[in-house]
Formats: C-alpha cells, sequence, structure tokens
C-alpha cells in the first residue's frame, strides 16, 4: 500500500498517498482488532501517510466504538488527520454516538479532537447538517445504486452549501463507477452551479482538508 501502489500509480501519473486504520468491519474481532491497531501504528510516520482512517462504524456496537475511540486517541497525540466512516445503515445512529464522542471528550484547550482534521464520510440527506454544525468535514459518495446519486448529491449541496463539503466515488464494493465524480460535475453544470463551485466540491475542498498533513506534498 505504501511502496508498492505508490510506486505502480506513479507510473500512471498519479501521486498517491495512504490513509491506515483497523476498519471498522473488523474492528469487533478480538484479539484480531488489537493486535492489528498496535502493528498499525508503526507505519504512521511513513512519508506517505496522511490521515488515520477510515474509522468508524459498522454495526454501531461497543467493540467498533472501543478501536474507534483508541484510534482517535492515537491520530489526536500524533496530530494527524482522520476519515471516520459512516455507517451502511443506521447512519444518523451513527451520528449521534460520534456527537457524543466528540462532546464527551474536551479537554483543558477546549476539545481533544481538532474537528477541523476530521472528515466524516457517506454522509445522507440526514447526516449532512450535523457534520457540518459540528466543525466537521463532509464527505459525500457518489455511487450507482448503494450510495447517493449525482442528483441527491447536488440536492444536498443546493441546500447546504459548497464549504467542506467534498464528493468523490470508488471502484470497490459491489457495482461502482470511478467516473462519478466528473458524471456529477457534467450534472452541477447543468444545474447552473458555478465552475467555482463545482471545483471547490469536486477538488478543492479535498486539497484544502488533505493538505493539513505535512505528508501531503502534492499541489495543483
Amino acid at each position: 500500500m505504501i511502496t508498492f501502489e505508490t510506486k505502480r500509480a506513479k507510473e500512471f501519473g498519479i501521486e498517491h498517498f495512504v490513509c491506515i486504520s483497523v476498519n471498522p468491519k473488523e474492528a469487533s474481532e478480538r484479539p484480531l482488532a488489537l493486535d492489528a491497531m498496535q502493528a498499525m501504528t508503526k507505519y504512521l510516520g511513513r512519508e506517505r501517510v496522511v490521515a488515520l482512517g477510515e474509522l468508524g462504524y459498522n454495526l454501531i456496537n461497543h467493540l467498533e466504538e472501543e478501536i474507534f475511540v483508541k484510534q482517535m486517541d492515537i491520530a489526536a497525540q500524533l496530530d494527524m488527520l482522520m476519515t471516520v466512516h459512516l455507517p451502511h445503515n443506521k447512519k444518523p445512529d451513527g451520528m449521534k454516538r460520534i456527537e457524543r464522542i466528540l462532546e464527551g471528550n474536551n479537554d483543558k484547550s477546549g476539545t481533544k479532537y481538532n474537528r477541523k482534521k476530521i472528515l466524516v464520510d457517506h454522509n445522507v440527506e440526514e447526516t449532512i447538517e450535523k457534520t457540518l454544525e459540528l466543525g466537521m468535514w463532509a464527505g459525500l459518495s457518489v455511487y450507482p445504486i448503494t450510495k447517493l446519486s449525482p442528483e441527491r448529491a447536488i440536492k444536498i449541496i443546493k441546500k447546504h452549501g459548497t464549504e467542506r463539503i467534498m464528493i468523490h466515488s470508488a471502484a470497490d464494493w459491489g457495482v461502482s463507477d470511478p467516473l462519478s465524480v466528473p458524471l456529477t460535475a457534467r450534472e452541477m453544470r447543468k444545474a447552473g452551479f458555478s465552475t467555482s463551485d463545482i471545483e471547490k466540491v469536486t477538488f478543492y475542498n479535498a486539497y484544502e482538508f488533505f493538505k493539513q498533513s505535512p505528508k501531503f506534498t502534492w499541489k495543483p
């Protein structure tokens, strides 16, 4: 992930950076999750590792939350970025638990976790407002079938604006379309969004978030 994939991506003109974590899907396994987390820490200082993530919930249980909070603490201690995974189901419940963790961990300086360095991903209509209200960055995942359609993502942006919101996609679980971001940009243009607003949610907001890491060295 850190060396081979970075080298392979560079051969095709892609600057590759890495987020590492014990994923929520494996966080309930004991003792595996605890052992994996301990092993993971030695990689966090590597030059291409820009964030700790994805952290968060899958089934929303106490075992997942234990690993989630332990990794948040590691990120806070190292002053690293975090990317947080909202669960596929019961997203508002996951959001409430994230809010409780944040509000319950204030320290003398105001807060234990720097919310400007937290990206909450896979938001939907029921979670986006709370993510932004809590001062975090918000990811909108645009996938065919399983996540947001371009139309739903556009409605969210129309309602909540372009500050701290970023659109992304992937090619991983099930039916995916790695061209979902440019497709959404095209639909935004048809809907009357300005070029600057389109570029903000499809590129510059993500850049502004990740450039908070001193190891994110790429520049546009």
